[in-house]
């Protein structure tokens, strides 16, 4: 072998323990977060509930159904008896909705979506005491 011939060798056997190194904590980070992933959600983070149910009241924060707080966060799409979409201080209750809710381990449920289906009798923008929010 003559000097040349060493020096490329010994730069291809560089260059491939960096290319392996990178490889290796490529697969340790990514495999760290699958890991971090999967352990952070638990079946009760990923539990949806979807039914029909009489609101009764309403704050800034939540709404209240079967004397029961569910919270309405910036993402909880809340539609109108016509389907337009309404923020919660334009909801009105008492009403007949369809309300899709996550649970959530020693907090309130959150509220993923509001479909209001009919207004009951007094139904109101208003908030009325007793303040769940």
């Amino acid at each position: 072998m003559n000097q040349f011939t060493e020096i490329t060798l010994g730069l291809g056997k560089h260059f491939f323990k960096k290319q392996s190194v990178l490889i290796y904590v490529l697969l340790a980070f990514f495999s760290l977060q699958w890991c971090s992933v999967i352990l952070a959600e638990t079946p009760g983070d990923q539990r949806t509930i979807s039914e029909t149910v009489t609101i009764e009241s309403k704050g800034d924060g939540g709404i209240i159904i079967a004397e029961r707080r569910y919270a309405v966060i910036e993402s909880t799409t809340i539609l109108d008896i016509s389907g337009n979409a309404i923020s919660l201080c334009d909801l009105r209750v008492p009403s007949e909705a369809l309300v899709e809710y996550r649970l959530r381990k020693d907090q309130d449920s959150v509220c993923v979506k509001i479909e209001n289906k009919r207004l009951l009798e007094g139904a109101t923008s208003l908030v009325i005491a007793d303040d769940p929010g």
